[in-house]
């Protein structure tokens, strides 16, 4: 069995190591780049949208008339 000096050596030794390796990790992981996220999408969306709501205003307008009784 090892003394007791000698196993908190050891595991500060080996704390150190992980924080080190994951300062460093961290360190690498922030240097990489990320890519933008895809514009045609959203332009997709975008273009769909005047026709909805010119579908759902026409539903609206069929609704009224329903409710006024023409």
């Amino acid at each position: 069995m090892l003394s007791s000096w000698v196993r908190w050596l050891l595991f500060g030794t080996v704390g150190l190591g992980v924080s080190l390796y994951a300062m460093d990790t961290v360190r690498l992981a922030s240097m990489v780049p990320v890519p933008p996220p895809a514009q045609a999408k959203e332009t997709q969306k975008d273009e769909r949208k005047p026709a909805n709501a010119i579908a759902k205003a026409s539903q609206m307008d069929k609704v009224a008339d329903a409710l006024a009784g023409n």
